[in-house]
């Protein structure tokens, strides 16, 4: 591997001439899609010129003018360092709101690029999270999607087209968390209700974090004794969620109470019927659906009739039916 070379930067706002040899591993993709006439981004641009290496585009602190943003559209891809991860997530969380004020998008193309800028934060929500600032974070990745299911047309259908049908825990918790959310809606919940249901939603697999990382992507079924570590996932999750300032009672129970069933078989707390709230039952909807329809290392995923007919006729005693029955009308809009 060969070493990163210092970046000789050259003026201002130009592409610079001399290519820098790197390995593109160092970096990661920007979607370019975020960056608007007028931001002031506050991390290097890079696009490639051939395979090998990288030439600077924007320096950090540079706020595009009409010039930068023609010439960044005629370029296929954008990268910045990963060193620089952290100022590119916290540029996504302050400006992902801007996209639904686009009038130049349509919504499809608007809850694409929320989809995958939330996607970005939220796999950086679960590398580190014990952070203190995950519960800000987990706030702003739910505004955007909440406020365009609540106030644009069509959004709902338009964000089930696109959620990703690959398992990985932080794909899998904003998928529940759009479930959710979508869910709720058709529930009639308030809309401080669906946030809090969005962030219970998006961190309900916090817990996952503590169990080790080779049961949580072993490409087979789980040992009895690996099986029960995992289900201690749950109450990790609710530890993690009081440790970063989690106080509501509504979120907390829908963190630790998704695996709970209504016949008394599920976990950490054995709860029953109607021991368990609203929020827990509307999760562990979402959460079985997801997690039936998307691909993993050991599993095809199901067609999603092929996974409502399970959930009805297979765990009608674990599931809210009544649930159960919006989430279908929902999806069958």
């Amino acid at each position: 591997m060969q070493k990163h070379k210092q970046i000789q930067q050259n003026k201002l706002n130009t592409l610079t001439t001399k290519p820098i040899k790197s390995n593109i591993d160092s970096y990661i993709l920007v979607d370019k899609r975020v960056l608007h006439l007028g931001d002031q981004i506050n991390f290097n641009l890079f696009f490639t010129d051939n395979p090998t290496h990288m030439s600077l585009f924007l320096q950090s602190d540079t706020v595009i003018d009409s010039k930068q943003r023609h010439k960044l559209r005629k370029l296929e891809q954008v990268f910045t360092h990963k060193s620089e991860k952290n100022k590119y997530d916290n540029f996504l969380e302050n400006n992902i709101q801007n996209i639904l004020n686009d009038k130049s998008l349509s919504i499809d193309e608007k809850t694409d690029i929320i989809y995958e800028s939330s996607t970005e934060l939220t796999l950086s929500l679960f590398d580190n999270p014990d952070t203190l600032k995950n519960a800000q974070r987990s706030k702003n990745i739910v505004a955007p999607i909440l406020e365009s299911i609540l106030h644009h047309q069509d959004t709902i259908s338009s964000y089930l087209k696109i959620i990703e049908y690959d398992y990985y825990t932080h794909t899998h918790s904003l998928n529940v968390s759009i479930y959710a959310l979508c869910l709720g809606s058709e529930l009639k919940l308030s809309e401080e209700q669906l946030a809090i249901l969005g962030q219970a939603a998006l961190l309900h697999d916090l817990g996952k974090s503590k169990i080790n990382i080779e049961i949580i992507n072993k490409a087979s079924s789980l040992t009895d004794e690996e099986f029960q570590q995992m289900k201690i996932h749950p109450a990790f999750g609710y530890e993690i969620a009081l440790k970063i300032g989690i106080t509501d009672k509504n979120m907390l129970d829908g963190i630790r109470h998704h695996h709970e069933k209504l016949d008394g078989n599920g976990y950490p707390d054995r709860l029953q019927g109607d021991e368990i709230s609203l929020f827990p039952r509307i999760i562990a909807v979402c959460d079985v659906f997801d997690a039936l329809t998307t691909k993993r290392s050991y599993k095809d995923a199901m067609r999603s009739f092929d996974a409502l007919i399970l959930m009805k006729t297979q765990m009608n005693t674990h599931l809210d039916m009544k649930i159960v029955n919006t989430f279908i009308k929902m999806l069958h809009k």
